[in-house]
């Protein structure tokens, strides 16, 4: 995960789920962690490449969200300073403000006299705070306990370790510190699958493969009503047809997942999108004679892509009823 404070990967006390925008990474090892905790988080890795190999083998949805490096490292790619920018954005653009500085220190050793250098130095500021007063000491930010070189933990940030400081710094993030991790991570998908088999794809390719949105972006009503198949009582031309393709492009990507999750069980899509959902995503009329069809729910037959839908008067009552369904019955299962 990121290696800057918490934020969004840690919700709240009570929530233990990680979430990263930018997609999960492994947190850098401290060198000091107990031999027991150690083997604990190596064997946490290697289960979950065992889990990614065998979701691509069985052509299982995960919605397992990895990030551009973990995928490069899947691959063998080395991975290079500027990876940085997709395991901690923030920590990036901090890194991005302090090499004018360090810039700036260079001309100045070069250039000016030395009896006025350590008043030139002390004068090289980020934000306004003077270098050794943002308490920023040669370690992992966010990780105290992974120091960036022996006794970083005891060095305070100055104009004359920051060099150091910048080479150093992606170097114990993304791969020193994580190195048995990625090992990890590679032997427990190729005890599945063979990593050479991933390397007719690019990169791109196989972060879709494992926790992209990218199929959920651009929907549009003629792609969804050529997806989708209508049957028993709708077709493409039904007026209930042509409402819920409407609705279902104008939501919001997190309402757009918890439909997919609600249809399918899982909240993303298959490489190539609806269209390469087997079996594929199925519309019917629901019809009830309990109530009338402004106050019934739509519902799913999950294991076969089947969503059952009243032929409700109106978008605005489509959508209220649809939203009713996925956020109040989320996580629900009943036979019928």
């Amino acid at each position: 995960s990121d290696p800057a404070p918490p934020g969004e990967a840690a919700a709240g006390a009570q929530d233990h789920h990680v979430r990263c925008s930018h997609g999960l990474f492994p947190a850098p090892l401290p060198p000091g962690l107990g031999e027991v905790e150690r083997r604990r988080r190596v064997e946490a890795m290697e289960v979950m490449g065992w889990v990614c190999g065998k979701a691509v083998v069985d052509g299982r949805q995960l919605d397992l969200p990895l990030s551009l490096p973990l995928c490069r490292a899947l691959l063998g790619i080395p991975l290079e300073h500027a990876d940085l920018r997709f395991v901690a954005p923030a920590l990036w653009d901090t890194i991005l403000k302090l090499q004018p500085l360090a810039a700036r220190k260079r001309r100045i050793l070069a250039d000016e006299p030395a009896h006025s250098q350590p008043a030139a130095l002390a004068g090289l500021e980020l934000d306004g705070v003077a270098l050794e007063e943002l308490g920023l000491t040669l370690t992992v930010p966010g990780h105290d306990d992974v120091p960036l070189r022996e006794g970083g933990e005891d060095e305070a940030l100055t104009a004359h370790n920051l060099d150091d400081y910048l080479e150093l710094l992606p170097q114990v993030i993304l791969v020193s510190s994580v190195k048995p991790l990625l090992e990890a991570f590679r032997r427990g998908f190729s005890k599945v699958l063979p990593i050479d088999c991933l390397r007719l794809l690019c990169v791109e390719e196989v972060l879709e493969m494992f926790g992209s949105d990218k199929g959920l972006l651009a929907w549009t009503p003629d792609q969804l009503l050529h997806a989708f198949k209508f049957e028993h009582g709708y077709t493409s031309n039904s007026r209930a047809a042509r409402l819920l393709v409407e609705v279902l492009c104008d939501l919001p990507l997190d309402t757009k997942r918890k439909f997919l999750s609600f249809c399918t069980g899982c909240p993303r899509l298959p490489v190539g999108g609806l269209s390469a959902l087997r079996p594929p995503m199925t519309v019917v009329k629901k019809e009830s004679s309990r109530a009338p069809t402004e106050q019934q729910l739509p519902s799913v037959m999950t294991c076969a892509n089947y969503l059952k839908l009243p032929d409700y008067p109106s978008a605005a009552v489509l959508r209220d009823r649809l939203l009713v369904a996925l956020f109040e019955a989320d996580g629900s299962f009943h036979l019928s």
